[in-house]
């Protein structure tokens, strides 16, 4: 590392120790991943491209995996930017390119060749007692109308910010070597924010579907409504890094307040969403609303888990560290573990609950013992070492 680079990381004596909270919280996140997808097949609505669908239902996995679903994301992307910017000034343009092509390019394309097409075949499987072959749906079905990523589109999308971040830092190097500084946003920053990261969410949608997935030439999946959005966490997670945030003399967020406003803006969205976004034609006017709505719960959860973890799970404690080192593989492998799972049950007349959680334990106990104890293993005598996370 040249000195230069140094003084840059060194400006701040907080950002010389590892901010472990967001180690954890992004291992908790990716676990919250795992029980939303168990939850996907519980939902009372059909879902034709999901899976494996449960012979029973509940509304409150609907009301779950909409209020999941808003924030799960933008937390990853948000981390992903924080810990982008130090390894970007660390390594330089041309190392951190090609650790990132080891670390996430190369498991993206992986998943989607191999893994992704065995996943979007289940959900023929899961519903047809004479399922056509694997072969043939994947020659003639799988690059047609059941194309997609699977999970690993998150991957894919990451690696494209990545490489959007190099550019910027090619482009304007000025801003990158200004030294760390601290600044406490105002009053006004957090509902700036809010409604920039709602204006792309509202102009999406009124082209394409508030869920709506988007083949985009094969090489990414992607949602328009909520691409922007991502973007905009991505940012902030870097512009977070570079004024100090989660430091001692930085921004703290306060759990109190951030946890509260989260709390009500939970029943508000949940509220607006089911009233006001059902149906074949949503007006303008409710197309803004939602946005706000999405922005602003979005923005509470964000910061009122980041307040959380950064009072309560700021610890290198050997159980946070092993299930931070096997999160990525957790997150890659974690639908081939799922799928066979709820398949096993999906016709078994037993208490919702019952199975939702057994099938969400499993799923947990099982991913993470495969990636500690074969995948790792496995992986860490080459490279890349998936150990290390891949934002």
């Amino acid at each position: 590392m040249n000195v230069r680079r140094w003084e840059l990381l060194s400006a701040d004596a907080g950002h010389k120790q590892r901010k472990y909270f967001l180690d954890n919280l992004r291992s908790f996140i990716i676990l919250l991943v795992v029980v939303f997808h168990v939850a996907m097949g519980y939902v009372t609505w059909e879902i034709e491209w999901w899976y494996v669908n449960d012979s029973q239902k509940n509304p409150f996995f609907d009301l779950f995996i909409l209020a999941t679903d808003v924030y799960i994301m933008p937390m990853m992307f948000f981390i992903a930017g924080y810990f982008a910017f130090p390894a970007l000034i660390v390594k330089g343009a041309a190392e951190f390119v090609r650790d990132k092509i080891r670390r996430i390019g190369l498991p993206w394309i992986a998943g989607v060749l191999f893994i992704a097409p065995v996943i979007a075949y289940s959900a023929i499987f899961s519903r047809t007692d004479t399922p056509p072959n694997f072969f043939a749906f994947w020659e003639n079905k799988f690059f047609g109308a059941y194309y997609q990523q699977a999970h690993y589109w998150f991957l894919g999308i990451l690696f494209l910010f990545f490489l959007l971040l190099v550019l910027v830092y090619q482009l304007a190097p000025a801003y990158f070597r200004q030294p760390l500084r601290t600044r406490i946003p105002s009053g006004a920053f957090f509902p700036l924010f809010a409604l920039l990261s709602a204006a792309p969410f509202f102009v999406a949608n009124l082209f394409f579907a508030s869920d709506l997935w988007v083949n985009a030439n094969y090489l990414f999946m992607i949602q328009p409504v909520r691409i922007g959005l991502y973007l905009c966490y991505f940012g902030l997670g870097i512009y977070a890094w570079k004024n100090n945030w989660f430091t001692r003399e930085g921004y703290q967020p306060k759990l109190f307040p951030w946890g509260l406003s989260a709390i009500i803006l939970l029943f508000v969205f949940l509220a607006y969403r089911v009233t006001f976004t059902v149906g074949a034609t949503v007006p303008t006017l409710f197309k803004a609303g939602h946005a706000l709505a999405y922005a602003v719960f979005c923005l509470s959860a964000t910061f009122a888990l980041l307040a959380l973890f950064q009072r309560v799970a700021d610890s290198n404690a050997y159980l946070w560290r092993r299930l931070a080192a096997n999160s990525y593989a957790i997150y890659f492998i974690h639908q081939c573990v799922i799928i066979p799972l709820a398949y096993m049950v999906k016709n078994i007349q037993l208490n919702v609950w019952i199975k939702y959680l057994g099938v969400s334990v499993a799923a947990v106990v099982i991913c993470i013992l495969l990636a500690e104890y074969v995948i790792n293993p496995v992986v860490s005598l080459g490279k890349p070492n998936w150990k290390k996370n891949p934002c």
